[in-house]
């Protein structure tokens, strides 16, 4: 059960916040159009479909986040509280996740499931993948970005980087780039080695094939499933490069590979996270064919501002929310669950009390100590990506248009440029530099064609300081990746109202081992766009230059670029380690469980322990089906 927009009746969507009334006012009239003949598709249709187009990209370009926009005048935690319920589980965010979750609890009828989620429904607009990049400065995401960097971010206003984080049904999944990648098999050894049992590959790779509904005609298909809830393809679209690509990469030993398979290390045609060409997210996938289950109540627009924890009994047992303007209480009468990703989920814990004992501070009746002493906050990990690496083509293999042909083609045949975020290209490589002797990647290499983007506004990604020449019409962005150093300054916050303080330190590792593996991947890149193959397309480097690093040679212009325009790759975790009961920087234990704290877990890609080899959201997919299991198996 859905309230204030229900999922599966786009008419419902009407009712969802203002500042959205026009744009899914015109989605709402689309939804009655497609049951028209396909003469009507082709006039009224398709010309409302690019005006909702036009009026979400104009969205992007206007909108401003505040973070205090959801609290009511004046408010405080002594404000009066509306309507205490009651459910056996709270589950605080609908991302990657949280839907995961309550989709799977809610499969036990007698068990009442509520999922609190602060941002709103997914449109059909906001389902076109190739809008993703226009949907990081809309109401869609938290707009959460850094402090200012010493060492990175140079390039980007106040030396300060976005960190993209989806804010609505869905989280991650209905904002982000689409990708589904696991990661490597030793990542999850790794975590087994640090003595969190139930974790390694074996154990969840299970898990990754209950997930998936892979539609891909190249896999190892010993790897891969049909008919789980995530349905995957590869984008319904592409420039006719790829294989010159994988041409190139023969040249010089690198395979094509099933990067979700038996093997990481090689170049492989992009896993896509859409269902006939549009975006699938977790929602979809999870949320919508539970929706008519009576005892899960899905709340949108509610936002958690505490969990509530005796500090006699160390046991959670409620959660305040705001919702339209007022304060509401909810009592779990089995526990709460919290999955508000790697950044919130911090956050909650810090405001609830659940933080680092610090020794500086007095305690007394007015000001109560920590209901557990953890390291909330530390430990955060993420994955940097240099997008300094732009190519241009004297001939591409399909000509891009925006228009009326392009909607026609997304509407009637799930085909064309709207059915793709742009990637052509996604491989995970060794470099020369790296010290491990097993087949395990140190950089990831993605290649995207720059389709639908034209006019997004890149927040906290725009170069700072004189402005640069104007881009070639059909540039390729090659971006390399890398996990950043462990080292990083913890994320606080004082109050529901304050952004949290976000200070990863990229860059900053002592021995530069970061930027030395960034500059080898520039390199490979470099290679391979120098084969033979790729010679063929007539490839050259896009020669703007980054503005102060000009009069370097080429290493030292590579390394001054990449601490001007390396950014986040939506890859933050580790913020509520995942670890045993003796490990000092841990905050949940190998079941998910808050250490010290009765009835309250975190299962999202913050308990993380050690960073992934590629992107998060099948991880935490994985994190949430698990978690799923976990919780049934403890409460039947």
């Amino acid at each position: 059960m859905y309230e204030v927009c229900k999922l599966s009746d786009e008419t419902a969507c009407i009712h969802l916040e203002m500042v959205f009334k026009s744009f899914l006012l015109v989605a709402c009239l689309l939804v009655s159009a497609t049951k028209a003949s396909p003469f009507y598709l082709t006039q009224q249709y398709v010309e409302e479909f690019e005006h909702g187009l036009d009026e979400l990209k104009q969205l992007s370009k206007t909108y401003e986040y505040h973070q205090a926009d959801f609290l009511p005048e004046n408010y405080s935690e002594k404000q009066t509280e509306t309507d205490t319920e009651e459910f056996d589980f709270i589950v605080i965010g609908s991302g990657d996740s949280g839907a995961v979750i309550a989709s799977r609890l809610s499969e036990i009828p007698e068990w009442k499931v509520l999922v609190l989620e602060a941002g709103v429904a997914e449109t059909k607009f906001t389902q076109v993948p190739a809008v993703q990049t226009h949907l990081e400065t809309t109401p869609y995401d938290w707009w959460h970005t850094t402090v200012s960097q010493n060492k990175s971010c140079l390039g980007m206003e106040e030396n300060k980087c976005a960190i993209h984080a989806g804010k609505s049904l869905g989280g991650n999944s209905a904002t982000n780039d689409m990708l589904y990648t696991r990661g490597n098999h030793k990542d999850y050894d790794i975590w087994a080695d640090l003595g969190l049992d139930g974790w390694c590959w074996n154990d969840v790779l299970p898990y990754f094939k209950k997930i998936e509904d892979a539609h891909m005609h190249d896999l190892d298909r010993k790897y891969h499933n049909l008919g789980g809830p995530l349905h995957l393809e590869h984008f319904q679209h592409e420039s006719g490069i790829a294989q010159n690509i994988f041409d190139g990469g023969h040249e010089l030993g690198i395979k094509t590979v099933d990067y979700n398979g038996e093997h990481q290390l090689g170049l492989g045609i992009p896993q896509a996270i859409t269902k006939k060409g549009r975006r699938n997210s977790v929602s979809e996938a999870y949320l919508i064919p539970a929706d008519k289950r009576k005892n899960l109540v899905v709340r949108p627009l509610s936002q958690v501002v505490k969990i509530v924890i005796s500090p006699h009994t160390k046991e959670a047992y409620a959660v305040k929310y705001i919702h339209d303007g007022h304060l509401y209480v909810v009592k779990a009468a089995k526990e709460i669950i919290l999955a508000a990703g790697a950044i919130n989920t911090p956050q909650l814990l810090l405001l609830s009390e659940v933080q680092e004992l610090d020794p500086r501070k007095t305690w007394n009746i007015s000001r109560s100590p920590p209901v557990a002493d953890l390291k909330v906050g530390h430990n955060l990990k993420d994955h940097i990506a240099f997008v300094g690496l732009n190519f241009v083509f004297n001939e591409t293999a399909k000509e891009v248009h925006e228009g009326e042909d392009s909607v026609v083609d997304y509407l009637k045949n799930a085909k064309g440029p709207l059915t793709t975020a742009g990637a052509e290209v996604l491989g995970f490589l060794k470099t020369e530099i790296s010290k491990d002797k097993s087949d395990y990647p140190d950089v990831e290499l993605l290649i995207t064609m720059d389709l639908y983007n034209k006019g997004s506004r890149r927040r906290c990604t725009t170069p700072s300081g004189p402005r640069w020449k104007a881009r070639p019409a059909s540039p390729s962005p090659w971006c390399c990746c890398t996990p950043s150093p462990p080292e990083s300054s913890p994320c606080t916050t004082k109050t529901p109202s304050t952004t949290p303080l976000i200070n990863p330190n990229y860059l900053e590792d002592e021995e530069n081992h970061d930027v030395d593996t960034l500059l080898a991947g520039i390199h490979k890149a470099l290679k391979l766009a120098h084969t033979e193959s790729l010679q063929k397309l007539g490839i050259h480097l896009n020669h703007n230059q980054v503005p102060g690093c000009e009069h370097e040679d080429v290493d030292a212009y590579w390394k001054c670029a990449i601490r001007h325009l390396s950014v986040s790759l939506r890859g933050v975790s580790g913020t509520a380690r995942m670890g045993r009961e003796t490990d000092k920087a841990a905050v949940v234990d190998h079941q998910l469980r808050v250490h010290g704290v009765h009835k309250l877990r975190v299962a999202d890609a913050s308990v993380i322990p050690v960073s992934i080899s590629g992107h998060l959201t099948a991880p935490t997919i994985m994190i949430g089906e698990k978690a799923a299991d976990l919780i049934k198996e403890h409460w039947k």
